[in-house]
């Protein structure tokens, strides 16, 4: 139901933008900037409970200090990475974000196989190729603030020349990836197919039409951090073992410091000059925090989808 909604929201918006009062770019950026503080910083912000709760079903110990210890220690290396190899580690970004986003729409799918993490990472390429090389243009004055765009000049020219090749080819291996995966995997039936294409086609849509931070805003901050939220949500309520009182708590501290960082960051930097360098930074922030944050959810998925294969297996053998 909750992603029915969200995608009625997505075409409220694409309406509004062509049909209604198009938004200008300002009005765009605060909008995104609103999302990121309020859904984007908090989706991320139950790490630590999602941890915890990974490691009680996995039956193991869990130390606060020793996740915060590795946590921060793959966000600076991820950061360093960006900072001594800014090209590879944006692609790499790339590869981790398709990887989660898929993962998050798929969840209701097995994916542990390698066909599996193909389908997803297939889906997640597309939904972010789509929002990236079809506003390319859009997306060279952000790539622009960074040094290491001189340098690699000729491959952005060259994926500016070939970006719906690029596009098309990603397409098909999401829909022959799809296809094998259907194929191999019947236990689906055909309502669980339509539905998902036709979902994801509304998706395209929305994606396509929209212009890119208005697009990327619907789909990051709007559609995937409330259903990874919800998602924690009810991982962390299973049971009922932690109340939604320590839920919203630790996500309004981990929240307030995350914001304030960006603020501190903002205010000693160029953060705030214009919109594409408030972008720039905020691309940033969310390449670094997406190599730890992911590895959580990973593991969170992982832990659903086995607790769903075990309850099946008991309930068949009553």
């Amino acid at each position: 139901m909750i992603k029915i909604i969200l995608i009625l929201l997505g075409l409220i918006i694409l309406f509004a933008q062509h049909y209604l009062v198009a938004m200008s770019l300002e009005v765009q950026f605060f909008i995104f900037m609103i999302g990121i503080l309020l859904l984007g910083v908090p989706h991320g912000a139950a790490d630590v409970l999602v941890a915890q709760r990974n490691a009680d079903f996995s039956e193991k110990r869990f130390s606060k200090k020793r996740f915060f210890i590795v946590y921060l220690s793959r966000l600076l290396l991820f950061a360093l990475i960006l900072f001594l190899f800014p090209f590879a580690g944006m692609i790499l970004f790339i590869l981790f974000a398709a990887y989660h986003f898929g993962e998050t729409d798929l969840s209701q799918f097995k994916t542990d196989t390698f066909l599996g993490k193909l389908f997803v990472a297939s889906y997640g390429l597309l939904i972010l190729n789509v929002i990236i090389l079809h506003h390319f243009e859009d997306v060279i004055p952000i790539l622009n603030l960074f040094e290491s765009t001189k340098e690699n000049q000729p491959i952005i020219e060259w994926l500016g020349q070939h970006r719906y090749f690029l596009l098309s080819a990603n397409a098909a291996l999401f829909f022959l990836a799809t296809f094998i995966y259907f194929i191999k995997n019947n236990q689906f039936d055909t309502n669980d197919k339509g539905e998902f294409l036709v979902r994801l086609a509304l998706i395209m849509t929305i994606l396509f039409n929209l212009p890119l931070l208005l697009g990327f805003t619907f789909y990051f901050v709007v559609w995937h951090s409330v259903i990874s939220l919800n998602s924690i949500i009810r991982y962390l309520r299973k049971k009922h073992t932690v109340t939604y009182q320590t839920i919203a708590k630790q996500m309004l501290m981990f929240s307030l410091l995350a914001n304030l960082g960006i603020l501190l960051l903002g205010f000693t930097s160029s953060m705030f000059i214009n919109e594409n360098t408030m972008a720039g930074y905020v691309f940033l922030g969310l390449a670094v925090l997406t190599a730890p944050h992911m590895e959580v959810m990973y593991n969170m998925y992982t832990s659903i989808r086995k607790n769903t294969v075990d309850e099946a297996t008991k309930h068949k053998a009553t």
